[in-house]
């Protein structure tokens, strides 16, 4: 156990190149995003040019800061006082059923806006791009469920999203048959 410690210490002790790979050191002026971040860093400390960086003493010290966790998934952030099903015409089934695992993929005619009436609608095009389920269409839209897969249902009849139903059905007697040979499996584990 004291190896590990001595391990964990070189590690993260100073090196001679710290000089060298400070932040200070590099000029990212070319990459748009990193200037905008490090302006907002700047004037959130209150301090100009590289020496909002000198400040961090973790950087400085060579601990290693903590790691960055991925961005959050972009969320409808449209407030509006609208109550939701008003945006389907107080429907709040739609045409055809959806279950929830169903995936939504934008087609496209969908990445155009064809048929997309609703600023609602273009964040579910927008959002399926990559593959998603109605389940978490309505979560990252903060919208009621029902109405989700009445929007969906919507862009589906007009062809900007294709909906892949799942693979079967379970009221359908193989399915059944299928799903309890499948739960034996797991309980003889």
């Amino acid at each position: 156990m004291g190896s590990g410690v001595d391990e964990w210490e070189a590690l993260n002790k100073p090196t001679d190149r710290e000089g060298f790979d400070h932040p200070s050191k590099f000029d990212l002026s070319s990459v748009s995003g990193v200037t905008q971040l490090t302006k907002r860093v700047r004037q959130q400390s209150g301090q100009g040019g590289a020496a909002g960086f000198a400040g961090n003493a973790r950087r400085s010290a060579g601990v290693p800061s903590r790691p960055r966790t991925a961005p959050a998934p972009p969320h409808f952030t449209h407030r509006s006082l609208v109550r939701p099903y008003a945006r389907t015409g107080g429907r709040t089934k739609p045409a055809k059923e959806l279950a929830l695992e169903a995936l939504v993929m934008t087609t496209e005619s969908g990445r155009r806006y064809e048929g997309v009436v609703s600023p609602e609608q273009r964040f579910i095009c927008d959002l399926c791009v990559d593959v998603h389920s109605v389940a978490e269409i309505a979560a990252f839209a903060r919208l009621p469920l029902g109405v989700v897969k009445v929007l969906v249902d919507d862009l589906s009849e007009a062809r900007a999203v294709e909906i892949q139903r799942p693979g079967f059905v379970l009221a359908d007697r193989d399915s059944h048959d299928f799903m309890e040979r499948i739960l034996n499996g797991l309980r003889s584990l």
